[in-house]
Protein backbone atom coordinates (compact mmCIF):
# COMPACT_ATOMS: atom_id res chain seq x y z
CA UNK A 1 0.00 0.00 0.00
CA UNK A 2 1.34 3.44 -0.94
CA UNK A 3 2.04 5.90 1.88
CA UNK A 4 1.34 8.86 -0.41
CA UNK A 5 -1.42 7.82 -2.80
CA UNK A 6 -4.89 6.31 -2.56
CA UNK A 7 -4.53 4.75 -6.02
CA UNK A 8 -2.33 1.66 -5.69
CA UNK A 9 -1.92 1.45 -9.49
CA UNK A 10 0.37 4.50 -9.45
CA UNK A 11 3.86 2.99 -9.58
CA UNK A 12 6.18 5.10 -11.72
CA UNK A 13 7.97 8.18 -10.41
CA UNK A 14 6.84 10.41 -13.29
CA UNK A 15 3.14 9.88 -12.52
CA UNK A 16 3.69 10.28 -8.77
CA UNK A 17 5.47 13.60 -9.27
CA UNK A 18 2.71 14.80 -11.59
CA UNK A 19 0.03 14.15 -8.96
CA UNK A 20 2.08 15.97 -6.33
CA UNK A 21 2.34 18.97 -8.67
CA UNK A 22 -1.44 18.77 -9.27
CA UNK A 23 -2.02 19.00 -5.52
CA UNK A 24 0.38 21.94 -5.14
CA UNK A 25 -1.33 23.82 -8.00
CA UNK A 26 -4.80 23.17 -6.58
CA UNK A 27 -3.84 24.35 -3.10
CA UNK A 28 -2.78 27.65 -4.68
CA UNK A 29 -5.76 27.99 -6.98
CA UNK A 30 -3.86 27.62 -10.25
CA UNK A 31 -6.77 26.07 -12.15
CA UNK A 32 -5.58 27.03 -15.63
CA UNK A 33 -2.19 25.48 -14.92
CA UNK A 34 -3.94 22.27 -13.82
CA UNK A 35 -5.86 22.09 -17.09
CA UNK A 36 -2.67 22.71 -19.08
CA UNK A 37 -0.83 20.00 -17.15
CA UNK A 38 -3.67 17.55 -17.72
CA UNK A 39 -3.58 18.28 -21.43
CA UNK A 40 0.18 17.86 -21.78
CA UNK A 41 0.57 14.76 -19.58
CA UNK A 42 -2.75 13.07 -20.43
CA UNK A 43 -3.16 12.43 -16.68
CA UNK A 44 -6.45 13.39 -15.05
CA UNK A 45 -6.28 15.32 -11.79
CA UNK A 46 -8.19 13.88 -8.85
CA UNK A 47 -7.97 15.77 -5.56
CA UNK A 48 -8.37 12.49 -3.63
CA UNK A 49 -5.33 10.80 -5.21
CA UNK A 50 -2.81 12.20 -2.69
CA UNK A 51 -3.68 11.05 0.82
CA UNK A 52 -2.37 14.02 2.83
CA UNK A 53 -2.28 17.72 2.04
CA UNK A 54 0.73 19.86 1.12
CA UNK A 55 2.90 16.86 0.34
CA UNK A 56 5.15 18.55 -2.22
CA UNK A 57 5.89 21.36 0.23
CA UNK A 58 6.46 18.82 3.01
CA UNK A 59 8.95 16.86 0.88
CA UNK A 60 10.73 20.08 -0.09
CA UNK A 61 11.10 21.18 3.54
CA UNK A 62 12.32 17.74 4.62
CA UNK A 63 14.94 17.82 1.87
CA UNK A 64 15.99 21.35 2.79
CA UNK A 65 16.46 20.39 6.45
CA UNK A 66 18.48 17.34 5.45
CA UNK A 67 20.73 19.43 3.20
CA UNK A 68 21.30 21.97 5.97
CA UNK A 69 22.19 19.23 8.45
CA UNK A 70 24.83 17.93 6.05
CA UNK A 71 26.61 21.30 5.76
CA UNK A 72 29.29 20.56 8.32
CA UNK A 73 32.63 22.37 8.47
CA UNK A 74 34.29 19.27 7.05
CA UNK A 75 32.04 19.17 3.96
CA UNK A 76 32.52 22.88 3.30
CA UNK A 77 36.29 22.58 3.49
CA UNK A 78 36.17 19.54 1.25
CA UNK A 79 34.29 21.33 -1.56
CA UNK A 80 36.09 21.20 -4.90
CA UNK A 81 35.87 24.65 -6.50
CA UNK A 82 36.86 23.31 -9.93
CA UNK A 83 33.74 21.18 -10.22
CA UNK A 84 31.55 24.29 -9.93
CA UNK A 85 33.06 25.92 -13.02
CA UNK A 86 30.94 25.57 -16.15
CA UNK A 87 32.40 24.12 -19.34
CA UNK A 88 33.34 25.93 -22.55
CA UNK A 89 30.18 24.83 -24.37
CA UNK A 90 32.00 22.41 -26.70
CA UNK A 91 29.69 19.42 -26.36
CA UNK A 92 29.62 16.24 -28.44
CA UNK A 93 26.08 16.91 -29.62
CA UNK A 94 26.54 17.43 -33.36
CA UNK A 95 25.64 14.49 -35.59
CA UNK A 96 28.83 13.61 -37.46
CA UNK A 97 27.96 10.35 -39.23
CA UNK A 98 25.82 7.22 -39.09
CA UNK A 99 27.01 3.67 -39.77
CA UNK A 100 23.88 1.67 -40.54
CA UNK A 101 25.23 -1.17 -42.64
CA UNK A 102 27.57 -2.86 -40.15
CA UNK A 103 25.23 -5.41 -38.54
CA UNK A 104 21.96 -7.02 -39.52
CA UNK A 105 20.66 -7.08 -35.93
CA UNK A 106 20.70 -5.04 -32.71
CA UNK A 107 24.13 -3.68 -31.76
CA UNK A 108 24.90 -4.34 -28.10
CA UNK A 109 28.41 -2.98 -27.52
CA UNK A 110 31.18 -0.97 -29.17
CA UNK A 111 34.66 0.39 -28.57
CA UNK A 112 37.16 2.45 -30.55
CA UNK A 113 40.57 0.89 -31.09
CA UNK A 114 43.21 2.89 -29.14
CA UNK A 115 45.78 2.28 -31.90
CA UNK A 116 46.73 5.68 -33.28
CA UNK A 117 45.32 6.55 -36.71
CA UNK A 118 43.70 3.11 -37.08
CA UNK A 119 40.18 4.60 -37.39
CA UNK A 120 38.80 1.29 -36.13
CA UNK A 121 35.60 0.70 -34.21
CA UNK A 122 34.66 -2.76 -32.89
CA UNK A 123 31.02 -3.76 -32.43
CA UNK A 124 29.13 -6.76 -31.07
CA UNK A 125 25.59 -7.66 -32.10
CA UNK A 126 22.73 -10.07 -31.57
CA UNK A 127 23.67 -11.47 -35.00
CA UNK A 128 26.47 -13.18 -32.99
CA UNK A 129 29.27 -11.46 -34.88
CA UNK A 130 32.09 -9.24 -33.75
CA UNK A 131 32.80 -6.74 -36.51
CA UNK A 132 35.80 -4.50 -37.07
CA UNK A 133 34.98 -1.42 -39.13
CA UNK A 134 36.87 1.60 -40.41
CA UNK A 135 34.49 4.33 -39.31
CA UNK A 136 35.93 6.86 -41.78
CA UNK A 137 35.50 4.75 -44.93
CA UNK A 138 32.60 2.72 -43.39
CA UNK A 139 34.25 -0.46 -44.67
CA UNK A 140 33.79 -3.60 -42.55
CA UNK A 141 37.37 -4.88 -42.40
CA UNK A 142 36.64 -8.20 -40.69
CA UNK A 143 33.75 -10.15 -39.20
CA UNK A 144 34.14 -12.94 -36.64
CA UNK A 145 31.56 -15.38 -35.30
CA UNK A 146 33.70 -18.13 -33.79
CA UNK A 147 34.97 -16.44 -30.64
CA UNK A 148 31.75 -17.21 -28.70
CA UNK A 149 28.56 -19.19 -29.26
CA UNK A 150 26.29 -16.24 -28.40
CA UNK A 151 26.32 -12.44 -28.82
CA UNK A 152 29.01 -10.28 -27.23
CA UNK A 153 27.60 -7.71 -24.80
CA UNK A 154 30.65 -5.92 -23.36
CA UNK A 155 34.00 -4.78 -24.78
CA UNK A 156 37.05 -3.06 -23.30
CA UNK A 157 40.51 -2.34 -24.74
CA UNK A 158 43.61 -2.66 -22.57
CA UNK A 159 44.84 0.86 -21.61
CA UNK A 160 48.51 -0.21 -21.88
CA UNK A 161 48.52 -2.72 -24.73
CA UNK A 162 46.12 -1.20 -27.31
CA UNK A 163 45.83 -4.44 -29.31
CA UNK A 164 44.20 -6.44 -26.51
CA UNK A 165 40.41 -6.42 -26.44
CA UNK A 166 38.34 -7.96 -23.65
CA UNK A 167 35.00 -9.28 -24.87
CA UNK A 168 32.22 -10.92 -22.85
CA UNK A 169 29.29 -12.94 -24.10
CA UNK A 170 25.76 -14.06 -23.34
CA UNK A 171 27.05 -17.67 -23.33
CA UNK A 172 28.86 -17.05 -20.00
CA UNK A 173 32.33 -16.82 -21.53
CA UNK A 174 34.74 -13.97 -22.01
CA UNK A 175 37.92 -13.77 -24.01
CA UNK A 176 40.95 -11.73 -24.96
CA UNK A 177 41.23 -10.92 -28.66
CA UNK A 178 44.23 -9.31 -30.34
CA UNK A 179 43.19 -6.73 -32.94
CA UNK A 180 46.00 -5.16 -34.95
CA UNK A 181 46.11 -1.80 -36.75
CA UNK A 182 44.73 -3.39 -39.93
CA UNK A 183 41.69 -4.77 -38.14
CA UNK A 184 42.73 -8.43 -38.07
CA UNK A 185 41.52 -10.34 -35.02
CA UNK A 186 43.11 -13.30 -33.24
CA UNK A 187 41.78 -15.17 -30.20
CA UNK A 188 44.45 -15.10 -27.46
CA UNK A 189 42.69 -16.68 -24.48
CA UNK A 190 39.18 -17.76 -23.48
CA UNK A 191 37.64 -18.05 -20.01
CA UNK A 192 34.57 -19.96 -18.79
CA UNK A 193 34.37 -19.03 -15.12
CA UNK A 194 30.75 -17.83 -15.17
CA UNK A 195 27.52 -19.79 -15.48
CA UNK A 196 25.34 -17.00 -16.96
CA UNK A 197 25.65 -13.79 -19.02
CA UNK A 198 28.93 -11.97 -18.46
CA UNK A 199 27.45 -8.49 -18.54
CA UNK A 200 30.59 -6.39 -18.02
CA UNK A 201 34.35 -6.77 -18.38
CA UNK A 202 36.93 -4.09 -17.53
CA UNK A 203 40.69 -3.79 -17.54
CA UNK A 204 42.49 -2.16 -14.64
CA UNK A 205 44.10 1.21 -15.46
CA UNK A 206 47.58 -0.34 -15.14
CA UNK A 207 46.62 -2.99 -17.70
CA UNK A 208 47.77 -5.87 -15.50
CA UNK A 209 44.39 -7.14 -14.29
CA UNK A 210 40.82 -7.40 -15.43
CA UNK A 211 37.51 -8.24 -13.84
CA UNK A 212 34.23 -9.69 -15.05
CA UNK A 213 30.73 -9.70 -13.59
CA UNK A 214 27.80 -11.90 -14.38
CA UNK A 215 24.14 -12.63 -13.81
CA UNK A 216 25.36 -15.69 -11.90
CA UNK A 217 25.76 -13.15 -9.05
CA UNK A 218 29.55 -13.10 -9.03
CA UNK A 219 32.59 -10.96 -9.83
CA UNK A 220 35.80 -12.65 -10.98
CA UNK A 221 39.33 -11.23 -10.93
CA UNK A 222 42.15 -12.17 -13.30
CA UNK A 223 45.77 -11.07 -13.50
CA UNK A 224 48.85 -11.60 -15.66
CA UNK A 225 50.26 -15.12 -15.32
CA UNK A 226 53.89 -14.69 -14.18
CA UNK A 227 54.79 -18.18 -15.45
CA UNK A 228 53.16 -17.80 -18.86
CA UNK A 229 53.86 -14.53 -20.62
CA UNK A 230 50.92 -13.00 -22.46
CA UNK A 231 48.39 -15.15 -20.59
CA UNK A 232 46.10 -14.34 -17.66
CA UNK A 233 45.09 -16.45 -14.69
CA UNK A 234 42.07 -16.56 -12.41
CA UNK A 235 42.71 -15.04 -8.98
CA UNK A 236 39.54 -14.60 -6.97
CA UNK A 237 35.74 -14.67 -7.13
CA UNK A 238 33.27 -12.74 -4.98
CA UNK A 239 29.72 -14.05 -4.59
CA UNK A 240 26.63 -11.87 -4.02
CA UNK A 241 23.00 -12.64 -3.22
CA UNK A 242 21.71 -10.75 -6.29
CA UNK A 243 22.96 -10.10 -9.81
CA UNK A 244 25.88 -7.79 -10.55
CA UNK A 245 25.11 -5.27 -13.30
CA UNK A 246 28.46 -3.58 -13.84
CA UNK A 247 31.93 -2.88 -12.45
CA UNK A 248 34.90 -0.58 -12.78
CA UNK A 249 38.42 -0.36 -11.33
CA UNK A 250 39.50 2.56 -9.18
CA UNK A 251 42.22 4.75 -10.77
CA UNK A 252 44.95 3.13 -8.64
CA UNK A 253 43.90 -0.35 -9.91
CA UNK A 254 43.53 -1.54 -6.32
CA UNK A 255 39.74 -1.90 -6.06
CA UNK A 256 36.93 -3.11 -8.27
CA UNK A 257 33.66 -1.26 -7.65
CA UNK A 258 30.64 -3.52 -8.18
CA UNK A 259 27.05 -2.52 -9.00
CA UNK A 260 24.88 -5.02 -7.13
CA UNK A 261 21.14 -5.16 -7.79
CA UNK A 262 18.70 -4.57 -4.92
CA UNK A 263 21.47 -3.05 -2.81
CA UNK A 264 21.83 0.52 -1.58
CA UNK A 265 25.60 0.10 -1.24
CA UNK A 266 28.62 0.67 -3.45
CA UNK A 267 30.84 -2.39 -3.08
CA UNK A 268 34.61 -1.83 -3.26
CA UNK A 269 36.41 -5.17 -3.73
CA UNK A 270 40.06 -5.22 -2.65
CA UNK A 271 42.11 -6.87 -5.42
CA UNK A 272 45.56 -6.67 -3.84
CA UNK A 273 45.32 -7.45 -0.15
CA UNK A 274 42.93 -9.73 1.70
CA UNK A 275 40.13 -9.39 -0.90
CA UNK A 276 37.73 -7.90 1.60
CA UNK A 277 34.75 -5.76 0.57
CA UNK A 278 34.33 -2.15 1.70
CA UNK A 279 30.78 -0.83 1.42
CA UNK A 280 29.54 2.74 1.11
CA UNK A 281 25.86 3.50 1.69
CA UNK A 282 24.38 5.52 -1.18
CA UNK A 283 21.48 6.78 1.00
CA UNK A 284 22.23 10.28 2.30
CA UNK A 285 20.40 9.61 5.58
CA UNK A 286 22.35 6.41 6.22
CA UNK A 287 19.38 4.04 6.42
CA UNK A 288 19.24 0.63 4.71
CA UNK A 289 16.11 1.16 2.65
CA UNK A 290 16.76 0.12 -0.95
CA UNK A 291 15.03 2.79 -3.01
CA UNK A 292 17.53 2.49 -5.89
CA UNK A 293 20.53 0.42 -6.96
CA UNK A 294 23.71 1.14 -8.91
CA UNK A 295 23.60 0.06 -12.57
CA UNK A 296 26.66 1.55 -14.28
CA UNK A 297 29.86 3.49 -13.52
CA UNK A 298 32.29 6.02 -14.95
CA UNK A 299 35.19 7.82 -13.29
CA UNK A 300 35.93 11.48 -13.94
CA UNK A 301 39.11 12.39 -15.87
CA UNK A 302 40.62 14.00 -12.75
CA UNK A 303 40.21 10.61 -10.96
CA UNK A 304 38.35 12.18 -8.02
CA UNK A 305 34.73 11.17 -8.57
CA UNK A 306 32.58 8.17 -9.43
CA UNK A 307 29.51 8.62 -11.64
CA UNK A 308 26.76 6.13 -10.81
CA UNK A 309 23.73 5.45 -12.98
CA UNK A 310 20.81 4.10 -10.94
CA UNK A 311 17.61 2.25 -11.74
CA UNK A 312 15.47 5.19 -10.58
CA UNK A 313 15.86 7.88 -13.28
CA UNK A 314 18.85 9.37 -11.50
CA UNK A 315 22.62 9.61 -11.81
CA UNK A 316 24.76 10.45 -8.77
CA UNK A 317 28.31 11.78 -8.68
CA UNK A 318 30.11 10.46 -5.59
CA UNK A 319 33.50 11.32 -4.23
CA UNK A 320 35.62 8.21 -4.79
CA UNK A 321 36.06 5.87 -1.80
CA UNK A 322 33.22 7.56 0.05
CA UNK A 323 29.45 7.95 0.23
CA UNK A 324 29.58 11.71 -0.25
CA UNK A 325 27.20 12.87 -2.98
CA UNK A 326 28.60 15.74 -5.04
CA UNK A 327 25.97 16.09 -7.78
CA UNK A 328 22.62 14.55 -8.77
CA UNK A 329 21.40 14.41 -12.37
CA UNK A 330 17.71 13.97 -13.19
CA UNK A 331 15.77 13.93 -16.44
CA UNK A 332 16.65 10.68 -18.20
CA UNK A 333 14.34 7.69 -17.87
CA UNK A 334 15.96 4.48 -16.62
CA UNK A 335 14.32 1.86 -14.41
CA UNK A 336 15.26 -1.57 -13.09
CA UNK A 337 14.48 -3.24 -16.42
CA UNK A 338 16.80 -1.23 -18.62
CA UNK A 339 20.51 -1.45 -19.36
CA UNK A 340 21.73 2.08 -18.84
CA UNK A 341 25.12 3.44 -19.86
CA UNK A 342 26.95 6.67 -19.03
CA UNK A 343 30.18 8.44 -19.99
CA UNK A 344 31.92 11.61 -18.89
CA UNK A 345 33.37 13.91 -21.54
CA UNK A 346 37.18 14.30 -21.64
CA UNK A 347 36.99 17.76 -20.03
CA UNK A 348 35.01 16.36 -17.11
CA UNK A 349 32.45 19.15 -17.52
CA UNK A 350 29.61 17.16 -19.13
CA UNK A 351 27.86 13.89 -18.34
CA UNK A 352 26.14 11.74 -20.98
CA UNK A 353 23.57 9.01 -20.33
CA UNK A 354 21.31 6.70 -22.28
CA UNK A 355 17.57 6.86 -21.61
CA UNK A 356 14.52 4.69 -22.26
CA UNK A 357 13.06 7.35 -24.58
CA UNK A 358 15.92 6.56 -27.04
CA UNK A 359 17.64 9.91 -26.42
CA UNK A 360 21.10 10.60 -25.03
CA UNK A 361 20.90 13.16 -22.22
CA UNK A 362 23.70 15.63 -21.52
CA UNK A 363 24.13 17.51 -18.22
CA UNK A 364 26.42 20.32 -17.18
CA UNK A 365 28.28 18.96 -14.12
CA UNK A 366 28.65 22.40 -12.52
CA UNK A 367 24.90 23.09 -12.20
CA UNK A 368 23.30 19.65 -12.79
CA UNK A 369 21.18 21.02 -15.67
CA UNK A 370 20.18 19.10 -18.81
CA UNK A 371 21.77 21.10 -21.62
CA UNK A 372 21.23 18.80 -24.60
CA UNK A 373 19.33 15.74 -25.78
CA UNK A 374 20.93 13.84 -28.64
CA UNK A 375 18.29 12.51 -31.00
CA UNK A 376 19.32 10.04 -33.70
CA UNK A 377 18.47 6.52 -32.55
CA UNK A 378 15.04 5.04 -33.21
CA UNK A 379 15.24 2.33 -30.57
CA UNK A 380 17.07 1.62 -27.30
CA UNK A 381 20.59 3.07 -27.05
CA UNK A 382 22.82 0.31 -25.72
CA UNK A 383 26.34 1.78 -25.42
CA UNK A 384 28.34 5.02 -25.34
CA UNK A 385 32.07 5.52 -25.75
CA UNK A 386 34.57 8.26 -26.65
CA UNK A 387 37.28 7.91 -29.28
CA UNK A 388 40.90 7.86 -28.02
CA UNK A 389 41.55 11.31 -29.52
CA UNK A 390 38.36 12.59 -27.80
CA UNK A 391 37.03 14.01 -31.07
CA UNK A 392 34.06 11.65 -31.35
CA UNK A 393 31.37 10.14 -29.16
CA UNK A 394 29.92 6.88 -30.49
CA UNK A 395 26.55 5.37 -29.62
CA UNK A 396 24.89 2.15 -30.74
CA UNK A 397 21.60 0.43 -30.16
CA UNK A 398 18.67 -1.70 -31.13
CA UNK A 399 18.13 0.26 -34.35
CA UNK A 400 21.18 -1.57 -35.81
CA UNK A 401 23.17 1.63 -36.23
CA UNK A 402 26.31 3.26 -34.88
CA UNK A 403 26.02 7.03 -34.54
CA UNK A 404 29.05 9.32 -34.33
CA UNK A 405 28.81 12.69 -32.58
CA UNK A 406 31.35 15.54 -32.61
CA UNK A 407 31.75 18.72 -30.57
CA UNK A 408 32.22 20.84 -33.69
CA UNK A 409 29.22 22.03 -35.70
CA UNK A 410 29.34 22.27 -39.49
Amino acid sequence: MSLLFTDSSIQDAETELTHLVFQWLEERGFTESIRALESETQITHNKETVKLGSQLEFIYNEHKELQESMKTLESVEDEDTEIGIVGDGKIHKHLDDILDNVHSSNILCLRFSPIKDSNIIVTGSTDKTLKITNYVTKEVLNSYNGFASAPFISLDFNPVNPELLLASSVDGSHCIIKIDKDGKGELIQKFNRHKKYVVRVRWSPDGKKFASCSYDKSVSLFQEDPSNQGQYEFVKSWEFVTTVESLIFTPDSKYVIAAVKESNYLHYLDTEGDYLIERYNMNVNGDDHVSFSAMEFSITPDKKYLLVSTDLNRLILFKLNSNKQIRNFYGAFNDAYTTTRNVICPSGKYVFSTSQDNLIYVWEVANQKVIAKLDSHRSSVRELTFSPDNLLLASCGFDKRVTLWSNISD
